[in-house]
């Protein structure tokens, strides 16, 4: 292959949708007209004829009998007639060539396929405006943006969940050598709650979180976007007040609008959904009352929760746990149905999944979690913090036991975390939220893979 003589820099004076703003009579123009971008398409219609270019700004039509090459990167200089319509002067200038401009919907990666497909761009520009506009959010409510590790010593205990491992190697001082096993996170919660115990009182951070072993999916990916945000002295009461007002906010900012400009409902799997109503607030039992058909006596109960899991068809055994029992039910019949209308806040859940989260005050039974649900899509998990050293080490452990019967991999319980909540951990709301299913719901799409600039798939 010969190597090519490209340039090393442009002349570009002005960019796509600048032109288009000069043609609506807004905005002044340079007095040469040099742009920049990809040629996307052709246009052979008789006197309509020319080529499509495009930059990030959008598509302008050259009118040209003489073709570049589709797919090659050019500069052009451009004159305007009196109707709006766009003429090179000279030949185009070649900056980088395309030595295969094929483009499969089905196989090409996100990057090629955004080129040609401008939903598809549209939704994974959408990004770095909810990125911006979530900052925006918290940094106007005094929320101080907190950075922590994504590779640790030690990771969370999720029973459910696997985690992803690698190998620390280090030459230190001497003939001294590093060699530990790190792991990715999946969470930066205890990193977070480390800098609660230090003083610092309203934190939120946007990071990377991995999980490993989960099952492809349109909701799933094993590297994605976490939001999460702890008030120190608060309840998760007032995290679920922000987590309404929060999404509330972004649906407004970058929601889908009405002809008239007015904030558009939420189209999802066959719903409409107000995103502008008050969030409806339920307990999990109530959930389960209305929805299953489960009483409160059965619900309390693992046998009489095993017999409704039998009679209705689903299946368990004799081993079979609660908590499993419960998401049987959960999963196939509350799950789907909630936030079909307005967005739900699903509240205090057995005290056997209570994670990192205090029992509730006015019932041990429960713990104070809650999860928001929009269009059967969870959207996030959030606490009131348990800050007791002792009964956050004792979970753990049994969490641990739960993995080691699971056949999970095992790994100590983090000191360093429990060290933390000793020091001493004020009361504590915190909330982990998905950004990229958040970003699905202002898309409107359904597969994450399409909100994602490279899901799993691509690389």
């Amino acid at each position: 292959m010969v190597a090519m003589n490209l340039p090393d820099r442009t002349n570009r004076t002005v960019k796509v949708e600048e032109l288009r703003s000069s043609m609506n009579g807004k905005g002044d123009l340079p007095g040469k007209l040099i742009v920049c971008g990809r040629v996307v398409g052709i246009i052979d219609h008789g006197e309509e004829t020319g080529y499509i270019l495009q930059d990030d700004t959008g598509r302008l039509v050259v009118r040209d009998y003489q073709y570049p090459k589709v797919g090659s990167l050019i500069e052009q200089q451009l004159v305007m007639d009196e109707k709006g319509q766009f003429f090179p002067v000279g030949a185009a200038r070649l900056l980088a060539d395309c030595e295969d401009f094929y483009i499969s919907q089905n196989s090409s990666p996100n990057y090629k396929k955004m080129v040609i497909d401008e939903n598809l761009r549209e939704k994974l520009l959408l990004r770095g405006k909810v990125v911006a506009a979530i900052r925006d959010f918290f940094l106007a409510r005094d929320f101080l943006e907190t950075d922590t590790p994504c590779l640790v010593r030690l990771p969370g205990m999720e029973p459910y969940l696997d985690v992803f491992r690698t190998r620390l190697e280090a030459q230190l001082a001497g003939e001294q050598q590093l060699s530990e096993d790190m792991y990715l996170i999946t969470s930066p919660e205890y990193a977070m709650k480390k800098l609660l115990a230090g003083g610092l009182e309203k934190i939120f951070q946007l990071t990377r979180s991995f999980r490993n072993k989960e099952t492809f999916s349109e909701r799933h990916n094993p590297e994605f976007t976490i939001l999460e945000w702890y008030r120190a002295y608060a309840s998760y009461l007032e995290i679920m007040d922000d987590t309404e007002a929060l999404v509330k906010y972004l649906w407004s900012r970058l929601g889908p609008k009405n002809p008239d400009g007015t904030v558009a409902p939420l189209q999802w799997n066959g719903s409409t959904i107000d995103m502008t109503a008050a969030w409806r607030r339920i307990s999990v039992l109530q959930a389960f009352r209305e929805y299953a058909r489960v009483d409160e006596q059965t619900f309390f109960d693992q046998e009489k929760l095993r017999n409704v899991v039998k009679d209705r068809g689903y299946s368990c055994n004799e081993a079979t746990g609660y908590d499993d029992l419960f998401y049987t039910i959960f999963l196939n019949e509350i799950e789907p149905v909630l936030g079909k209308e307005v967005p739900v806040i699903l509240y205090d859940y057995p005290l056997s999944m209570a994670a990192l989260s205090k029992p509730s005050q006015s019932d041990g039974r429960l713990a104070e979690r809650f999860e928001a649900y929009i269009g059967g899509l969870e959207l996030c998990n959030a606490f009131s913090e348990l800050n007791d050293p002792q009964e956050q080490e004792k979970r753990l452990t049994e969490e641990r036991e739960q993995r080691r019967r699971l056949g999970k991999e095992l790994y100590a319980v983090d000191s360093t975390f429990i060290e933390a909540l000793k020091f001493g951990m004020p009361p504590a709301g915190g909330n982990a939220l998905g950004v990229d299913r958040l970003i699905m719901l202002l898309a409107g799409e359904k597969d994450i893979n399409n909100v994602l600039f490279f899901p799993q798939r691509d690389l």
